[in-house]
């Protein structure tokens, strides 16, 4: 769930290839499993972006999914990943994407979410780590970027432990030609004095 209590700064973070080698193979509570997306699941795409507020309405988040990723149907069976539940419905996804940018083909994690009645449980580690292992058979040896925002400090500092560390350039590392969107530029000044005082405040993470 985004966090629009504090103010909004673009976070831009970086793992490198070994550390992406170090991560081990997710393991998920009972009742759990992973899928690739299938034709229909931008449906339960949209549902989970909703509910963590990444959207007003799964009919907008529905339109910029057909509009942005669907045209690439068959890059979504390889890399949009879904956590789905013991009736086989979708409660997390994340998508190990890419961008053709400033600095050329660049891999990318993107919409990483958990719908709010399932965090907590130990979900949005494990999708993120199977997003990781698509990476490493999908683009071997090569960084991995994303963006986020301090609204989700929660998964910021998830992706800390797992081996991102946040870019301190002044601009974005890339701006996407491929998927409909420009990212904006990096705020880690900003981001980490906003970051510092909510881990102060809050040392768990419940994602």
């Amino acid at each position: 769930m985004l966090d629009k209590s504090i103010p909004y700064k673009n976070i831009f973070m970086e793992i490198f290839p070994e550390k992406i080698s170090d991560i081990k193979e997710p393991c998920l509570p009972e009742g759990f499993s992973f899928r690739l997306f299938k034709n229909g699941d931008e449906k339960y795409w949209a549902d989970i972006e909703t509910s963590v507020l990444e959207f007003d309405s799964e009919r907008e988040a529905e339109s910029y999914f057909k509009e942005n990723y669907l045209p690439f149907k068959d890059y979504l069976k390889e890399r949009c990943l879904f956590v789905i539940n013991s009736k086989g419905i979708p409660v997390a996804t994340a998508t190990a994407w890419f961008v053709n940018g400033s600095k050329g083909y660049q891999p990318s994690l993107h919409w990483v979410a958990v719908k709010p009645d399932y965090q907590g449980l130990g979900l949005g580690k494990a999708v993120t780590e199977k997003a990781l292992k698509i990476f490493s058979e999908k683009d071997s040896g090569r960084s991995v970027m994303l963006h986020t925002q301090t609204w989700s400090h929660k998964a910021v500092k998830l992706y800390g432990k797992l081996g991102f560390v946040m870019l301190s350039d002044k601009d974005a590392p890339a701006r996407s030609t491929y998927i409909g969107f420009e990212l904006q530029n990096n705020d880690y000044y900003e981001a980490l004095e906003i970051l510092d005082k909510v881990y102060e405040r809050n040392n768990t993470v419940n994602v």
